[in-house]
């Protein structure tokens, strides 16, 4: 441990004391009283550190450096900035490929606003009983076929009160153009009439990372949730919900 970092414990150490003494306000003296101990506990670990750092064989010494807190938390931002550069090398590759697609979005409820944007798109079809047809299924029905389109914006894309960063839209027991109804589908997945599927298959994220602001398709709410499909695009009139809020999601996907 440097001098600086005993002098900024320390520094920090007396603050918190002083104000858990002097002030008369309960709530600031307790959080005062809990920054002391935190910064005790800082001090003890850094103390075990320091002390193994010089003691122990070099080979281990660093393993012990590279796990202090700094350390840790430094690598997690490089790696980062890795992943965030090599998503951006992945969505332009695609745009410069043509893997776009156009969405036009309107957002109701909870939030509001509308958009009509460009975005990367990934559109794939999944089908297991043309790829598996010897094998059996004797525990339940097939799994289905799907359609899956996905949008990923290198940005969030402003959209009214809130924003955009991905759409993904699965269309289960795809079967070619027409009429999806996901709470019937639902339903009859619950019954075991088809193979399974879950809400997690159709979302739309604000943000880059996944968090409790993500909607899911809410096909237990009581509300219709149909995806219509063409062979040159989609359009989706969907009840979503995250833990934070609920909304409406409705528009389409042309590629």
């Amino acid at each position: 441990m440097g001098w600086k970092d005993v002098a900024r414990l320390a520094s920090e150490w007396a603050e918190a004391k002083k104000t858990e003494l002097l002030t008369t306000d309960r709530h600031t003296r307790e959080g005062a009283g809990h920054q002391a101990e935190r910064v005790e506990e800082d001090a003890k670990q850094e103390a075990v550190t320091s002390l193994l750092e010089n003691v122990l064989p070099p080979s281990l010494a660093e393993k012990v450096t590279a796990a202090r807190p700094e350390n840790v938390a430094a690598r997690r931002a490089e790696r980062e900035q890795r992943e965030a550069a090599a998503r951006r090398e992945r969505l332009a590759g695609m745009v410069a490929g043509g893997a776009t697609a156009e969405l036009t979005l309107t957002i109701s409820g909870g939030e509001q606003g509308t958009t009509t944007v460009t975005l990367p798109c990934e559109r794939h079809e999944e089908h297991p009983e043309a790829e598996r047809p010897e094998e059996g299924y004797d525990e339940g029905p097939p799994p289905l076929s799907w359609l899956r389109v996905s949008l990923e914006a290198p940005d969030p894309v402003p959209v009214g009160s809130t924003t955009l960063s991905g759409l993904t839209i699965g269309v289960p027991a795809f079967a070619g153009p027409g009429r999806y109804d996901l709470v019937d589908l639902w339903e009859r997945s619950e019954r075991g009439e088809i193979g399974w599927w879950e809400a997690l298959d159709v979302f739309l994220s604000p943000h880059q990372e996944a968090d409790d602001a993500c909607w899911f398709v809410d096909v237990a709410g009581g509300s219709p949730a149909v995806v219509d499909v063409a062979a040159d695009g989609l359009r989706f009139d969907l009840p979503m919900a995250s833990a934070i809020s609920t909304i409406r999601a409705t528009g389409s996907i042309s590629w």
